[in-house]
């Protein structure tokens, strides 16, 4: 009998005496009250027996982990398969470098990686989609607007002025910013219905329709399709050397600033205009259901036109989404007078067009803006981002230089595609 099983046995004895004095009602007897004491003394002997023995099997195992650690770093190339994601990391890229694998790896290796070493880092999970998405937001808005790629121009109107200060404005918004990022998937692909029209034909009627009465009660109704949401891999990667691999902070850094800016860049493109074949998941410009706007007069008046025809089917607007060059003529937009329309470019305040939060995306072709409801557009999480290095592969071990590649997997999905127009920003030549 085990420690553990001797201490549940004796418990299980006084849990016995206590039972059959109460069924009784009456006290115990001095028999019993002797053998309580007895059971007493040496349950709280086998108590801390139990926990010394606890603590030796985790001494144990944590030595059997460093043994092997060791063992990896002079017979074979190292694998790590410990997937265990850092708590307290802001960042994927923090995350990876505060990950047990990567810190194993670095322990094993303490004076850096001479020519030859082998070095495999097997695919560490960095955070869930969400989390991803918020972290390269953060490091994306402690850069400078006019040094980081995909940002966008201010996107929130301030509603409130106080004396004397000079308000800062709000973060800039991007794609990625707008769009549901929280919701996740538990399968490879699942069939929705989407809401491509909406039509509404509420009224106020009689009481009774008599059968002579040729007045009928209104029906209102909704256009659906039938879609897929398909889970795809978004990944990339790049070579680095071993002396940067062996940097945590440079390591992070480089993780942050470029692969993630990479898997970013290919979510919104593929967001925006995934074809919907050859391995591509269907983007807005591609979705059945849309509203198109034609170009009417100049591009402000035909952005106004297109929040006419969503707010005839009562859907928020939350931002317009416009190409680069085309926030550019905005902002160059002049009165007659030669006087900037907008903020000029002395002075600072909201990005807006009509009132709406207007954000810049290099994924948007120019003469394009889409306009509407962008929460109806959702990026669900399958398989958060994992970074795995390793330079088995071609002359890198000889180079000392390794592969970092990072990837995850999520699905996309358009609720109501009615909730979103595509206007067209310029004339159709000829």
């Amino acid at each position: 009998m085990t420690l553990r099983e001797r201490l549940q046995a004796l418990l299980d004895e006084a849990k016995g005496i206590a039972e059959a004095a109460g069924k009784d009602n009456r006290e115990l007897t001095e028999d019993e009250v002797t053998r309580v004491g007895e059971i007493k003394t040496e349950a709280d002997d086998l108590a801390v027996k139990v926990e010394a023995a606890d603590e030796a099997q985790k001494a144990v195992a944590e030595l059997a982990g460093k043994a092997t650690a060791q063992q990896h770093t002079k017979n074979a190339p190292l694998t790590v398969t410990d997937r265990q994601e850092a708590a307290d990391a802001g960042t994927f890229g923090d995350a990876y470098v505060k990950s047990e694998a990567y810190q194993a790896f670095r322990k094993a290796h303490p004076s850096g990686f001479g020519e030859g070493t082998p070095i495999q880092i097997e695919a560490v999970k960095a955070g869930d989609l969400s989390a991803f998405v918020r972290g390269f937001k953060q490091a994306r808005r402690a850069v400078k607007a006019d040094a980081a790629p995909l940002q966008v121009g201010l996107g929130h109107v301030q509603n409130v002025r106080m004396p004397m200060v000079d308000l800062t404005t709000p973060p800039p918004l991007a794609l990625l910013d707008l769009i549901d990022t929280s919701g996740s998937i538990g399968g490879p692909s699942f069939e929705y219905l989407q809401v491509t029209a909406v039509t509404r034909n509420a009224a106020v009627v009689p009481d009774e329709i008599l059968p002579a009465d040729s007045t009928l009660k209104p029906l209102s109704g909704l256009s659906t399709n039938l879609a897929t949401a398909k889970v795809y891999t978004y990944a990339d990667g790049y070579t680095v050397t071993n002396q940067m691999l062996a940097d945590a902070p440079a390591l992070a850094t480089y993780l942050n600033g470029q692969l993630g800016y990479n898997i970013n860049a290919v979510i919104e493109n593929m967001i925006l205009n995934g074809t919907g074949s050859n391995g591509q998941p269907t983007g807005i410009l591609n979705t059945t259901g849309v509203q198109q706007q034609a170009f009417d007069t100049d591009m402000v008046a035909t952005i106004r036109k297109a929040i006419t025809k969503l707010t005839k089917i009562g859907s928020p607007i939350t931002a317009v989404v416009v190409s680069p060059e085309d926030d550019e003529a905005f902002d160059l937009l002049k009165d007659a007078d030669g006087r900037y329309l907008g903020q000029g470019p002395w002075s600072t305040g909201p990005g807006t067009i009509w009132g709406r939060p207007r954000v810049v995306s290099q994924a948007v072709t120019p003469g394009t803006a889409i306009i509407g409801n962008w929460n109806t557009v959702s990026l669900m999480n399958r398989e958060g981002l994992s970074v795995l290095a390793f330079n088995q592969h071609a002359d890198y071990a000889r180079r000392n230089l390794t592969y970092v590649r990072g990837e995850l997997r999520a699905a996309q999905a358009v609720w109501k595609p009615a909730e979103l127009c595509v206007a067209s920003l310029a004339a159709d030549e000829g």
